[in-house]
């Protein structure tokens, strides 16, 4: 029995081991108010090429961890920070991929209800020229679009720091947004920027790819984190069989 979970170990070991440096992490949840925020870090504990960040709920799709995201949610922005606050260039949403390439990871497509492609792939052309990221902890804040960061994180956000809301708000179904008289309670959330008189839902889910470790409020490893925690459960019973 210790020989063959030996094996079997060894096996994950030889299957996996070339991955260990990197991961990904899925993570879903939902928005109440307009200003709401969600926090994130991910660190990298060398230069590394190919991270990427990927949101998927408002047109939909599959997320890292194998999750059936439906569409239906608000347009999301990306806002990244070095690890003292520096602000990095943001993360937008769109634009469509045309024509598709296949890449369900970066390839954009339409919302079924509004026909606009309002999830982010970072990075892009116009966000961060799909480098080599340095070492280090890096800061990912997600809002609404109409929500951005103004500046370093110390700066604060535009619907308190501008528009002089005090948080929690709602501003997206006002008339500045969707004209006058709006078409929906001004006093409700998620408004969308695309097609007055669609009001979205506050579920999001967000994708962090390819790094060492990444931090939020519930995340789902991707299969080869699972196949390592297997992997030193079965070293530890085969430890323990051993000395009996």
């Amino acid at each position: 029995m210790v020989r063959l979970l030996h094996v079997v170990g060894l096996g994950l070991l030889f299957v996996f081991s070339p991955h260990v440096h990197s991961s990904n992490f899925s993570f879903t949840g939902t928005f109440i108010y307009d200003t709401d925020l969600q926090y994130f870090t991910f660190t990298l504990l060398n230069p590394t090429p190919g991270v990427a960040l990927r949101t998927w709920s408002y047109s939909g799709g599959t997320n890292a961890a194998g999750q059936a995201i439906p569409s239906g949610g608000f347009e999301p922005y990306l806002n990244l920070y070095m690890a003292d606050g520096t602000q990095m260039n943001p993360g937008y949403s769109g634009p469509c991929t045309v024509p598709p390439t296949g890449n369900p990871i970066s390839d954009l497509l339409p919302d079924p209800t509004t026909g606009a492609c309002a999830d982010v792939y970072y990075p892009t052309t116009r966000s961060f020229p799909a480098g080599i990221w340095d070492a280090g902890t890096y800061i990912v804040v997600l809002s609404i679009f109409a929500n951005p960061g103004i500046g370093n994180l110390s700066d604060g956000f535009f619907a308190e720091q501008v528009l002089g809301l005090t948080p929690p708000a709602n501003f997206t179904c006002g008339p500045d947004y969707q004209g006058n008289p709006p078409p929906i309670p001004p006093d409700q959330p998620f408004c969308d920027e695309f097609v007055s008189g669609v009001q979205r839902s506050g579920n999001w889910a967000l994708d962090i790819l390819n790094v060492d470790s990444a931090t939020g409020p519930s995340s789902v490893p991707e299969p080869n984190t699972l196949a390592l925690a297997l992997l030193g459960s079965l070293f530890f019973v085969a430890r323990r069989m051993t000395l009996r």
